[in-house]
């Protein structure tokens, strides 16, 4: 799948309070360790905010112990998003406008963007 899709714990997506349905069709995912998993929910145009942009992504709900967000390539192309590591910064469109966003690294699992 290529990390087309982004996918949310379900850990997570109850914290966040996230409201999610059943998939109409069953979305298998290749986890780190090979294995296929299918995602259990999906959330429709999640209301992701980023500063002040409202960046909407459906999101693909998984089973894990951890708390973690993994944005697809989907959002990268739909935002005009570029990832730029050496700068830590990640940059997009939305609303017609353009954004720049400075990356926080943590060692926890509390990354900031």
């Amino acid at each position: 799948m290529d990390a087309q899709i982004s996918v949310c714990t379900k850990l997570l997506a109850i914290k966040l309070g996230l409201k999610w349905t059943k998939p109409t069709e069953t979305t298998n995912m290749v986890t780190v360790n090979g294995q296929k998993s299918p995602t259990l929910e999906i959330v429709e145009n999640a209301q992701l905010k980023i500063m002040d942009a409202l960046v909407p992504i459906n999101i693909h709900i998984v089973d894990s112990t951890k708390e973690e967000l993994l944005i697809g390539s989907n959002w990268f192309s739909k935002y005009k998003a570029d990832l730029i590591l050496t700068e830590n910064k990640l940059k997009f469109e939305a609303q017609e406008r353009k954004f720049e966003v400075k990356i926080i690294n943590t060692t926890s699992s509390n990354a900031k963007v």
